[in-house]
């Protein structure tokens, strides 16, 4: 029976990745095609497509199948289920042309039989200040435009058999630009399947699911990506004293060709990490590296810091990022003891 659900929510979930954007769009899309595989500016909402936190980024964004810390609810929600007890994440993003991101997320294991998660995450993007220029005043109006996007969502990860885990977030999304702004809803679907051969699985992740949006007399889809992975250690084992993971995933976003993600992670006595990885058919995108500490305040408690950076071509300055964490979880209670 349960090999039977399995199945079923497997297919489903692939299903609804190869499920196309509203029937309008995409018709709109194919009207304005012309003789390129790119739809870039018809899909709305684009800082949702930015990655949050330095240990995925550092990756190359190739995180859906090896999401098993607290920032998976960017990238996998499904991930959830590897947490245990709490944990916490704040990242900072020092993104182009001076903009940034500030993003967040705390999540705790109900202790429940099916190891259910909940959590919440934050993302804000700001642009600062905006010089106001006209048709008639190009050289600037003397007065400043302020831009601004954040995201709440909300998730909940649970593990349906001893290896697949399923999860779902739901994020109220708001956009604005001076005077005008827009709000809606989406929804994320991730699953995780270790398929029992060696360290090896399977990932599926569906994100920004919503619907169109129109702001005044413009129609736009949501940023809408489906991202297929999978992940395993080609050295040593998770938790040893040095264990090597790769990661590979294809990437589809709703405006643009298929992408593929590749990378990998080196962690040395479970205390210090490298990173590296790349992202294929990208206009700018390429290469990132990083690095990550881990620091056990105790044996339930642990701190971590990590920072990726982000080749981003001869046109844009590179990114940077920085995220701090922490977890922590208590010992069920021991049953007492009697002395005979």
């Amino acid at each position: 029976m349960r090999k039977t659900i399995l199945i079923i929510l497997f297919v489903a979930t692939g299903v609804l990745l190869l499920a196309p954007p509203g029937d309008a769009v995409v018709e709109d899309v194919i009207e304005r095609r012309f003789d390129t595989h790119k739809w870039v500016g018809l899909g709305g909402l684009s800082f949702l497509k930015v990655g949050q936190g330095a240990r995925a980024v550092a990756m190359g964004d190739a995180y859906t199948a090896v999401a098993d810390d607290v920032s998976a609810i960017f990238w996998n929600p499904a991930g959830l289920t590897s947490v245990r007890g709490t944990s916490w994440t704040a990242s900072y993003t020092k993104w182009l042309v001076e903009s940034s991101f500030f993003s967040g997320a705390v999540v705790r294991n109900t202790g429940s039989s099916r190891g259910g998660v909940i959590g919440i995450s934050v993302v804000s993007f700001r642009t600062g200040d905006i010089p106001e220029t006209t048709i008639f005043q190009p050289q600037g109006t003397g007065q400043k435009v302020s831009a601004g996007d954040l995201a709440i969502g909300g998730v909940y990860a649970v593990k349906l058999t001893d290896k697949f885990s399923f999860a779902s977030r739901v994020s109220w999304i708001n956009q604005k630009l001076y005077t005008k702004s827009v709000s809606t809803v989406s929804v994320d679907v991730g699953t995780l399947f270790y398929t029992g051969f060696k360290s090896l699985r399977l990932a599926m992740a569906m994100k920004n699911f919503g619907p169109d949006k129109k702001v005044t007399d413009t129609k736009f889809f949501m940023p809408l990506y489906y991202n297929v992975g999978a992940a395993a250690e080609f050295y040593g084992e998770k938790g040893g004293p040095a264990y090597l993971t790769v990661a590979g995933e294809s990437a589809f976003a709703a405006d643009y060709d298929l992408r593929a993600h590749v990378g990998a992670e080196l962690w040395l006595r479970n205390l210090f990490a490298l990173r590296a990885g790349y992202k294929f058919n990208y206009d700018t995108d390429s290469f990132s590296v990083g690095v990550g500490l881990k620091y056990e305040i105790a044996k339930e408690r642990a701190l971590t810091v990590d920072v990726s950076y982000s080749d981003m071509g001869k046109f844009f300055s590179a990114p940077l990022r920085l995220s701090i964490g922490g977890s922590f979880y208590r010992k069920p209670p021991q049953p007492a003891v009697r002395n005979p």
